[in-house]
C-alpha cells in the first residue's frame, strides 16, 4: 500500500498528521476542475514527540473531532508517512518489463537498494518514462519504508473509526500543489521547518531543521537558509502561517531566487479568501486528496 503515488486517492480525505495538529480536506471534481469540499484543523493538546507510536490516543481522539467538524461523508482517507521514514530511489531497468517483472527486478535488489529486512519490507514503485542515462532503459521511483510502520498507520486511523487505504511520501503529494516549473517549497511549523525540492528524474528529496523553542528569528532564518546548499531552484514557495516578519525577504537576499508566500492550492478552485487562508496549513492534506486525480 505504501505509496500508490495517489492513482486510487481520487476524492479521498486528506490527512496530516502535523506537530500540532490534524489537517483534512477532501475536494470534489467537476467537469475537470477541483473545489473543496470539506476540511477541518484540530489542534492537539500536546505537540506531537518523535515517536508517537507508544502512545498514540490523543491522535485518536483528535482524528476523530477533526473528522466530525470537517462534515466530510467519506472515511476512507490518504495519508502520508513522515519524510524521516520513507526512502525514495530512482532505479533504471530495462523497457518493457511488466509490472510483476519490474516488482521482482526490484525485490531482488531490495537488500542493496534498503536498510530493512525483507520481512519488514513495504514497497511500491511508478515507471517515470525513459532513462536519459541507459538506452533501452526506463526510469522507475521506488519508495519503501518498514511494513510495521503501515501496520501502525492502519490501526490508529481504524480505531479512529477511518480506513486508511493509500500512504504517500509526503513530497510526491505536496508536489501536486505547487505550478508547473523548477520550484521549492519550504514549509515553516512552529517547531521547525521543511525543505521540498525535486531531481529532474522526479526523485523528491526533503531536509528537516528544528528549532529551539528559544531560538531568535535571524538565527531560525540563517539555518533554514542552509538547507539549500546544492540546490537551485527557479523560486521558492513559503508556506507558513502566520509568515514571520522579514523572512521572504531575508530568504530572497540570501539564497538570490524570486521567493513567495505560498498562497493558492494550484489545480483547486474556490472562494480566493479562504483558499489564500487555507494553502499554508492545508497544502500537504490537499495534495494527498488530489492524488487520484492526477
Amino acid at each position: 500500500m505504501l505509496g500508490r503515488f495517489g492513482k486510487d486517492a481520487g476524492s479521498l480525505l486528506g490527512v496530516e498528521i502535523a506537530h500540532d495538529s490534524i489537517r483534512m480536506l477532501q475536494v470534489q471534481r467537476r467537469q475537470g476542475r477541483y473545489r473543496v469540499l470539506a476540511w477541518a484543523q484540530e489542534a492537539l493538546d500536546v505537540p506531537l514527540h518523535a515517536d508517537w507510536s507508544k502512545d498514540y490516543q490523543p491522535l485518536i481522539k483528535a482524528l476523530r473531532s477533526a473528522y466530525l467538524r470537517s462534515g466530510c461523508k467519506r472515511p476512507q482517507v490518504a495519508v502520508a508517512l513522515p519524510g524521516a521514514e520513507v526512502i525514495c530511489k530512482v532505479c533504471s531497468l530495462p523497457a518493457g518489463l511488466t509490472a510483476a517483472q519490474l516488482e521482482e527486478r526490484l525485490l531482488a535488489d531490495a537488500e542493496r537498494l534498503f536498510p530493512f529486512p525483507l520481512e519488514d519490507l513495504a514497497m511500491d514503485f511508478q515507471v517515470m518514462g525513459v532513462s536519459p542515462q541507459a538506452e533501452g532503459h526506463v526510469d522507475v521511483l521506488v519508495a519503501a519504508c518498514r511494513q510495521r510502520s503501515l501496520e501502525l498507520l492502519e490501526q490508529m486511523f481504524e480505531e479512529a473509526g477511518l480506513q486508511a487505504v493509500a500512504v504517500e511520501v509526503d513530497s510526491i503529494a505536496l508536489r501536486r500543489v505547487l505550478p508547473a516549473g523548477n520550484h521549492a517549497l519550504l514549509r515553516i511549523e512552529s517547531a521547525g521547518a521543511a525543505l521540498h525540492t525535486w531531481s529532474d528524474t522526479g526523485l523528491p528529496q526533503r531536509q528537516e531543521v528544528r528549532f529551539a523553542p528559544s531560538e531568535p528569528c535571524e538565527a531560525r532564518l540563517e539555518r533554514v537558509a542552509q538547507l539549500f546548499h546544492g540546490a537551485t531552484p527557479q523560486g521558492l514557495m513559503v508556506a507558513t502561517q502566520p509568515i514571520e516578519p522579514g523572512w521572504i525577504d531575508g530568504l530572497q537576499q540570501r539564497l538570490g531566487i524570486p521567493c513567495d508566500q505560498f498562497r493558492a492550492l494550484h489545480g483547486v478552485r474556490g472562494d480566493v479568501k479562504e483558499l489564500s487562508l487555507l494553502a499554508p496549513s492545508m497544502a500537504l492534506a490537499c495534495g494527498l486528496a488530489l492524488g487520484g486525480g492526477q
